[in-house]
């Protein structure tokens, strides 16, 4: 049986993003919509069900493909563990909930390992086998592929790459824990250590806190603060790298999210450093690139989702 379009929702902590999708991966229709704040356990699935019967019959959908913030139990299609940014969001049966609010069949996927199919299918990872994708953005998500299949682990956890230990007298993280990657190498860390050294006003910190790009404009206007936290960020972003590459041996490793907007000289910086401090034989061969889809890459994977567990018979009933 072809399946047709997809209804696909990227779950985030701001915006939720939807479009429809066809079986070969065009997008036909996205747009986006406020991310409900409170009790996202239930606000959540009632938002996208209502999306869903607006655009069922007028695209012709027959499934639905989710990705999201935070832990996911794929087989039952429910949240595990939200996300930071999600308030009572633990334990969302987002599939059961849209089945019986729509009557469509709905998968769902955690958001960074979405993103690392997406780039599978239609983007940078279309010609790799095996890779690392990790996403920089408020924190840092992982996914691993090998062999062109996504890696859970045991568990089915795999890749909480952000929550490596690289500091062991460290920040102390939004998950409890000391050291994180992401309290050092994600780009919202990029912007709260610029502000420490540089002494912005108050009127000023929101906006940075949620415009990276600023920090990038002072370094580029060569901002001395924002110079110094740069190298630092750098310093602690290719460091996490190398951790993966000597763990994993991946061969490549995709990065996107905020800061990977910076394009060439970003990554020409990152590949220097980073051929710095690996061993050598990793480096004879192992690249670090830019992931290709930006914000589409998680509506696709959640398409791409849709497709393998359907081919898979892993349907719902």
């Amino acid at each position: 049986m072809e399946i047709k379009n997809v209804l696909c929702f990227d779950i985030g902590g701001t915006f939720i993003k939807y479009g429809v999708v066809t079986e070969g991966g065009r997008i036909l229709y996205k747009d986006k919509t406020a991310t409900p704040r409170a009790k996202c356990r239930i606000n959540i699935p009632i938002k996208l069900s209502e999306i869903t019967n607006v655009l069922k019959d007028k695209f012709n959908l027959e499934f639905v493909g989710i990705c999201t913030a935070g832990q996911v139990d794929i087989d039952k299609g429910e949240v595990i563990a939200g996300g930071v940014n999600f308030e009572d969001y633990s334990g969302a049966k987002l599939s059961e909930d849209i089945y019986k609010s729509t009557g469509l069949k709905a998968f769902v996927e955690n958001d960074v390992n979405a993103a690392a199919l997406g780039e599978l299918w239609m983007g940078g990872g279309k010609e790799i086998d095996s890779f690392v994708c990790i996403t920089l953005g408020t924190g840092i998500g992982g996914a691993i592929v090998i062999d062109r299949k996504l890696y859970r682990g045991f568990g089915g956890y795999a890749g909480e790459v952000g929550h490596m230990t690289i500091n062991l007298k460290g920040e102390e993280c939004n998950c409890g824990f000391i050291g994180c990657f992401e309290r050092y190498a994600s780009t919202s860390a990029l912007v709260k250590k610029y502000i420490e050294a540089s002494g912005v006003s108050n009127s000023q910190k929101e906006e940075l806190k949620t415009n990276g790009e600023e920090v990038m404009k002072k370094v580029k206007e060569g901002d001395a603060a924002a110079c110094t936290v740069y190298r630092e960020y750098l310093a602690a972003l290719v460091a996490g790298l190398v951790n993966l590459t000597h763990i994993l041996d991946p061969g490549c490793i995709l990065i996107g999210g905020g800061i990977s907007a910076q394009g060439d000289l970003f990554f020409e910086e990152v590949n220097r450093l980073f051929q710095e401090k690996v061993m050598k034989p990793y480096g004879s061969y192992t690249r670090i690139i830019k992931a290709d889809l930006d914000n589409d890459a998680g509506l696709l994977g959640a398409a791409y989702i849709v497709k393998e567990r359907f081919k898979n018979c892993s349907i719902i009933n």
